[in-house]
């Protein structure tokens, strides 16, 4: 009777122990459920060309029968954050029909608001692209991204509570009212406020286009969208900044 006892103690402890090592590296749900692990991103070798993440609409107005654009935006394309709030993105400037194709490349540091690191053509060619701007300085530009432990990300623009206060002028130069100062506030807080002093002030307008946040940390970015008076009326420019908040 003891040993029939002594048996079946010893089964129940085995089946225990192989319920229990039982799809090793998950962890378990409350429910049972396994829980895949998410592996840590890492800085890679190689980054890819990075997509375009649009903000704001481009717009058509119509005189008679002849439809033309409202706006014309400068480009944004997120490549990705570091884990202390650097977002490194390039991006097209619009052209105001100069006849020239304009680039930049960014790493913004979030906590100070300026470029850790900046580039741009020395002269603006004439015909160019995203892809062969990022393929003709690639070692340049992975060298950066690689130095500030940059990222890559799948970007989108998300809510927030964040909320935008501005006030209005009249412009003698431009005949339209145009923004004299703005105040962007977070849970009642002021996080960031400028006044415009420029003489020839042409910023028509600016709105908060939403936020992108910072997988590793409690820190994100405000994208702020401005409309810039075109110097002969439209279409006028579609632009941005950043202003530092939390999640």
């Amino acid at each position: 009777m003891k040993t029939f006892k002594t048996i079946s103690l010893c089964l129940i402890l085995s089946s225990a122990v192989l319920l229990s090592c039982k799809n090793p590296g998950q962890a378990q749900k409350k429910d049972g459920a396994p829980k895949a692990e998410v592996p840590e991103l890492q800085v890679p070798e190689h980054y890819s060309l990075p997509a375009e993440l649009q903000y704001a609409e481009p717009g058509t107005y119509q005189v008679e029968d002849k439809t033309y654009p409202l706006y014309i935006i400068d480009k944004f394309y997120p490549i990705g954050w570091s884990k202390d709030g650097k977002l490194a993105y390039m991006e097209e400037p619009a052209d105001e029909a100069v006849g020239a194709y304009f680039f930049q490349f960014h790493i913004l540091d979030l906590n100070t608001g300026k470029d850790v690191f900046s580039w741009k053509p020395e002269e603006d060619p004439e015909d160019g692209s995203l892809s062969q701007m990022f393929e003709d300085h690639k070692e340049l530009f992975e060298g950066k991204l690689k130095e500030m432990g940059i990222i890559p990300q799948q970007f989108k623009l998300e809510e927030s509570d964040v909320t935008m206060d501005k006030s209005l002028e009249e412009s003698s130069f431009w005949g339209c009212d145009v923004v004299k100062a703005v105040k962007i506030s977070k849970g009642g807080q002021v996080i960031y406020e400028n006044e415009n002093k420029e003489e020839y002030n042409s910023n028509l307008d600016q709105s908060i286009a939403g936020v992108l946040k910072c997988p590793d940390s409690n820190m994100a970015a405000v994208m702020v969208k401005t409309i810039q008076r075109g110097y002969e009326g439209p279409p006028h420019v579609y632009s941005f900044y950043f202003v530092k908040s939390s999640k």
